[in-house]
């Protein structure tokens, strides 16, 4: 199954001018929750959902207390998570300290199974909820556009 985009004309904020431009975004799904994850692991793995969720809740519970004294967790075929922040600079000594951390984030690395699966990602362009500027329609009067004209 392909990744859906479309087309949306969008003012960036580092250009001066203001202009408007096209760009290519994805047209996400809806978020798979808790429930509906443990539901397909469950059926893939031939576990019963009750322990696949006890299963789960333990590995947050022990990647939360792993992080929260700064050791990055890998999980085999996921990836790695890794503690992180952003903190202002000074020119002064005494004002480069714990106060200077301003947002504090957790990156993830995906693993090289993750990384050849986003390489590997089909999209599949949806004129039909993007914007109604160049929209175009094929010969036979449909809704797709080939890829040389997005």
């Amino acid at each position: 199954m392909a990744l859906r985009v479309r087309r949306i004309k969008k003012a960036f904020g580092f250009d001066k001018t203001k202009t408007e431009k096209y760009v290519i975004v994805p047209d996400r799904a809806t978020v798979v929750g808790f429930e509906a994850l443990c539901d397909q692991v469950a059926a893939v793995s031939g576990i019963n959902l009750g322990m696949v969720q006890s299963v789960v809740y333990g590995l947050v519970k022990s990647m939360t207390t792993f992080i929260r004294q700064g050791h990055s967790v890998q999980v085999t075929g996921f990836g790695t998570f890794v503690p992180s922040f952003n903190a202002k600079s000074s020119l002064d000594e005494k004002e480069a300290n714990v106060d200077s951390i301003h947002h504090v984030k957790l990156r993830f690395l995906p693993s090289a199974e993750l990384r050849t699966v986003m390489k590997s990602m089909e999209f599949e362009f949806d004129v039909t909820d993007s914007t109604n500027d160049s929209k175009t329609t094929s010969e036979g009067g449909g809704d797709s556009e080939s890829p040389d004209e997005i």
